[in-house]
């Protein structure tokens, strides 16, 4: 009797076809499969669902890379889309970034930033290796991300997890101690 692991990635691809170039034979062998860990599933069914709906008829997507770096998700796309389109699948990135360093990448709890031996994590407690990095008091869950992909203008912006929503902020000002 043969028996198939199931794989929510590839389910995931295939769910989302218009977003991912799927290998025939190999989709795990594609552009875009999602290196990362269960944990992260909802917040890649989103980032997908978010970018469907801003995808016109005429326009195209793909995603190139996704995986988890420093601890928190990395998404690489290219296509063809209109400025708006293109605004709006930033947002949707940088929510699912946000997300991504809030989350537990093995169980989806709620999770914050670890290091262990210099390789960053985001997980609960329960999942935790290494000691937690620091934050500064007051910005807590604060990111700096860009406001358009590929432009050079950054933002700090903190993430509810409650409503899955980003809202800017003031940079912190230089720590006298440092």
């Amino acid at each position: 009797m043969i028996s198939t692991v199931r794989d929510w990635r590839i389910e995931l691809m295939q769910a989302h076809a218009r977003l991912f170039d799927l290998t025939p034979g190999e989709p795990e062998h594609s552009f875009g499969y999602p290196n990362c860990k269960d944990g992260w599933l909802d917040i890649l069914e989103r980032l997908c669902t978010r970018i469907d709906t801003a995808l016109r008829a005429d326009e195209t997507f793909e995603f190139i890379r996704v995986k988890q770096k420093f601890g928190v998700a990395r998404i690489d796309w290219n296509g063809d889309v209109s400025d708006e389109t293109r605004t709006k699948i930033g947002e949707a990135i940088n929510l699912a970034v946000a997300r991504s360093a809030s989350t537990c990448e093995i169980c989806g709890a709620q999770g914050r930033m670890y290091s262990n031996r210099g390789w960053l994590a985001t997980a609960c407690a329960e999942h935790a290796a290494g000691d937690p990095v620091p934050v500064r008091p007051g910005f807590e869950n604060v990111l700096v991300l860009r406001r358009r992909p590929g432009a050079p203008d950054m933002y700090h912006a903190r993430y509810d997890r409650g409503t899955d929503s980003l809202t800017e902020v003031s940079p912190p000002l230089p720590d006298p101690e440092e």
